[in-house]
């Protein structure tokens, strides 16, 4: 038998952050991923500025590749209503390299990477064993579920965890035009159950997607054709909306597994570098998850509200308004929030 302090499913941006962070305070971990690096990933690829002023802290010495985008668009029901440079710049990765530059800085840090799926979960007494899928076993006292969406360690704790919303894109050719600055365009409109649709540049392509609690692929194609978008190779994935599973000392969720994208944004890389952060305090000083990560749990129960009044129809009348007669405040509070 196997033996390690923490084991992390999932090394996306949440697993691989947790992971460095850890060798950083010389606590011995294995991280594991079914997937081979590099692969796809459903997500727009921006990084806020709270987001990788966030990675500079926890990572000084990580670079990565990205494009630099300073305009955003914003309509509603395909009008525009708002379009303007923002304070600071939001940086464009390609998930595909960004999360195998993260993966191979753990690697290079001496971490140990096993590139299996998880299978089983047991416990016995203090130690979690995990069985992986050439039937290895490996015993922690720590099990970090960093595996997204379908985390089989949230399944673990609550078999009946919700999904979440699901969420489409492609990658498109590039609709800017001619001499246009590249700019991130959002798309809100009452048709959408909590949801919109969003356009991010990279240099040589644009991300182009759509997601809410409704939902199908006939209407994520829909969208994009009132989007003015060609029908092009589609990838799908759940962003869950809900930390719907008990909270353990030894079993921590960070990243989407723990259902911390934002429910307003759906930004997610902010949360799972965060979360990761939270999850390594807690293992290194002994202090419960649900105590160093407090904050974000309040966070996304203000967020819930946020999100029901923001998408509502007098949510949208109020926006288009304030869009039009006061665009002013609109950009300052994008801003903020962006920092």
């Amino acid at each position: 038998m196997e033996k390690t302090t923490v084991l992390i499913a999932g090394a996306g941006p949440a697993g691989s952050t947790c992971g460095l962070l850890l060798r950083k305070k010389k606590v011995d971990c294995v991280l594991i991923d079914r997937a081979t690096f590099p692969r796809d990933k459903v997500c727009g690829g921006g990084l806020t500025p709270r987001s990788y002023k966030l990675l500079s802290r926890l990572l000084p010495q990580f670079r990565y590749d990205y494009n630099s985008v300073h305009r955003l668009k914003l309509c509603i029901e395909g009008e525009q209503v708002l379009d303007f440079q923002m304070a600071e710049e939001v940086r464009i990765v390609k998930r595909r390299q960004f999360d195998a530059q993260l993966l191979d800085e753990y690697r290079k840090s001496g971490g140990t990477f096993v590139n299996e799926a998880l299978t089983g979960i047991e416990e016995h007494g203090q130690e979690i064993i995990v069985t992986l899928s050439s039937g290895r076993q490996i015993a922690c006292k720590y099990l970090v579920g960093a595996d997204g969406a379908n985390s089989r360690v949230r399944k673990y704790l609550n078999p009946n965890s919700s999904h979440g919303i699901l969420c489409m894109e492609q990658y498109g050719p590039k609709m800017a035009e001619v001499g246009c600055e590249d700019a991130i365009v959002g798309n809100l409109s009452r048709f959408y159950r909590q949801g919109y649709y969003y356009s991010f540049p990279n240099e040589t392509f644009d991300v182009q997607g759509f997601g809410d609690y409704m939902t199908t692929p006939q209407g994520f194609r829909m969208v994009l054709r009132q989007m003015g978008c060609p029908d092009l190779k589609a990838l799908g994935a759940y962003i869950p909306q809900s930390i719907d599973y008990p909270l353990r000392n030894n079993i921590i969720l960070i990243g989407d597994a723990g259902g911390f994208p934002n429910r307003l944004t759906f930004e997610g890389i902010y949360y799972a570098f965060l979360t990761a952060s939270n999850a390594v305090n807690a293992i290194s000083s002994g202090v419960p998850f649900s105590l160093t990560n407090k904050k974000v749990f309040d966070n996304k129960k203000m967020e819930e509200y946020a999100s029901r009044l923001f998408y509502s129809d007098a949510g949208l009348t109020i926006l288009r308004f304030c869009c039009k007669t006061v665009p002013g405040v609109i950009t300052w509070a994008f801003n903020k929030a962006a920092r």
